[in-house]
């Protein structure tokens, strides 16, 4: 009987203890529920571009080379990764460009998703917008530049002429001095001799 009671009591304060540890923070009986942070497709494309952020100009071309090739058949995640390649910094206008159009399939295709790509694409629009007014913008730059160019040959040239122009008249001026000095030393030489013709 004594053992059979030491061991009910025992029981009743492992009990007990087992419910203390169970409502020590003060929400008895209560779950605290567990926050579960799914990635969205646009959370994805933004993590590969820090990911890639330092990635060598070599292994980008071999890497969307390989991910452009068959991109319609691939996976989701590959085509998301092609669509990060695309918004790096080494990726050329015709790489973005293939990128912005597989975004915007990527967002006709998966209306789930819509809200959140729709954002990517709005940023990605601008993008393109800048790239275009600065190819534009380096482009009359480029035309600026040969038209100046061009003027200064003319220029260089007109002035060539006309330091030969100048050497020539100069020839002519030292020439007409000489033909002066020699009608002087004639006249001179007659005004000596006292002959005049």
């Amino acid at each position: 009987m004594k053992l059979t009671c030491t061991c009910l009591l025992l029981a009743f304060f492992l009990v007990g203890c087992a419910e203390l540890g169970t409502q020590g923070n003060g929400s008895a009986g209560k779950s605290v529920p567990a926050v579960v942070f799914q990635s969205t497709d646009a959370s994805y494309i933004l993590a590969c571009m820090e990911e890639l952020q330092g990635i060598k100009r070599s292994e980008f071309n071999r890497y969307f080379k390989t991910l452009a090739a068959g991109i319609d058949q691939r996976p989701d995640r590959d085509k998301l990764r092609l669509i990060c390649l695309s918004l790096n910094p080494k990726a050329s206008y015709k790489q973005f460009r293939l990128g912005f159009t597989l975004l915007q399939r990527y967002i006709e295709s998966h209306p789930e998703n819509r809200a959140d790509l729709k954002g990517l694409l709005a940023l990605a629009a601008r993008l393109d917008q800048a790239k275009i007014q600065r190819w534009t913008g380096r482009k009359k730059l480029e035309e600026e530049k040969k038209a100046l160019e061009q003027k200064i040959d003319e220029l260089t040239n007109e002035l060539q002429q006309r330091e030969v122009r100048i050497h020539e008249l100069q020839q002519q001026i030292e020439q007409l001095k000489n033909i002066e000095n020699i009608i002087k030393s004639r006249e001179h030489s007659a005004v000596g001799t006292g002959s005049y013709d």
